[in-house]
């Protein structure tokens, strides 16, 4: 059984050529949006912060349940 990643429908970006499941969640230390999105043919998650440009890392992955690594990894998706 696949884990649940529950998404607000407010936050859902839409897809593009490169990734799908497009969300954006807040930073815990500033103001600033995030776009967290699963990468279309090799199936892992990604975050447009800066942990994750620079180190491939990510506590917003974390945060929601995701692996934080370029690992694939699928969920159900839940709009709510």
């Amino acid at each position: 059984m696949l884990p649940t990643l529950k998404i607000a429908t407010g936050v859902m970006l839409p897809d593009n050529d490169q990734w799908q499941f497009r969300f954006n969640i807040e930073s815990e230390s500033s103001n600033r949006l995030y776009v967290i999105a699963q990468n279309k043919k090799k199936r892992y998650w990604a975050c447009s912060c800066p942990g994750w440009k620079r180190f491939r890392r990510c506590k917003h992955l974390q945060a929601v349940g995701l692996p934080a690594n370029e690992k694939p990894f699928e969920v159900n998706i839940i709009h709510n």
